[in-house]
């Protein structure tokens, strides 16, 4: 929640653009995240409606469970001190590297 910060200079239909934009770019993340990693109730072009239906309540379901993540996530480090972070960047540039090794020793094999 770092970012909040740029937006105490707007107020009226500015700010309400500014959160209309982060809204859709936090389910765009959702969406994105929910349908690649777990692609389970995804219906076809052709699939009639019952399909339709099961897959839309699938969609609706992983997005829930992903804002009670995030909701999770955002209150265990709401006061995580800014001295932390780089333990953070730490570990996330080790698994990049870890994932970027990886991804040349299969691709040798």
């Amino acid at each position: 929640m770092v970012h909040e910060a740029m937006v105490l200079e707007y107020s009226g239909r500015y700010l309400a653009l500014i959160e209309l934009a982060s809204a859709l770019k936090l389910l765009l993340y959702f969406s994105l995240i929910a349908c690649v990693f777990f692609p389970i109730g995804l219906a076809s072009h052709d699939a009639g409606v019952q399909a339709m239906l099961i897959g839309f309540g699938a969609y609706i379901l992983k997005l829930a469970i992903g804002g009670v993540v995030l909701a999770l996530f955002e209150t265990s480090t709401a006061k995580m001190r800014v001295f932390r972070v780089p333990d953070f960047l730490g570990a996330g540039l080790m698994l990049g590297l870890l994932a970027t090794l990886l991804v040349f020793v299969t691709r040798s094999l």
